[in-house]
């Protein structure tokens, strides 16, 4: 188990499960991925929680208000969240 600090910026795959993260910058240059993610609801400021990871990682179950979200882990690689209390 890892201590968590709040305000410390990591991505979206070396975050703990079940913990709940403020999605704090999206580093993507690809628009069609980057309006994938805005039409899930993964914003700036939204609010997230990581719930599964498939056993060999590369499928993560996020999530983003009431839905219940599947990313790749490279997408995952690419959102930069911080910790804090909801």
């Amino acid at each position: 188990m890892y201590l968590i600090i709040m305000g410390t910026k990591m991505t979206l795959d070396k975050c703990q499960y079940n913990h709940t993260y403020k999605v704090a910058a999206i580093n993507l240059n690809n628009a069609a991925i980057k309006d994938r993610f805005t039409s899930l609801g993964i914003i700036v400021g939204a609010d997230l929680t990581l719930l599964y990871a498939s056993p060999n990682k590369a499928t993560l179950s996020i999530q983003v208000g009431q839905a219940l979200i599947a990313l790749r882990l490279e997408e995952a690689k690419h959102i930069k969240v911080e910790a804090h209390k909801v």
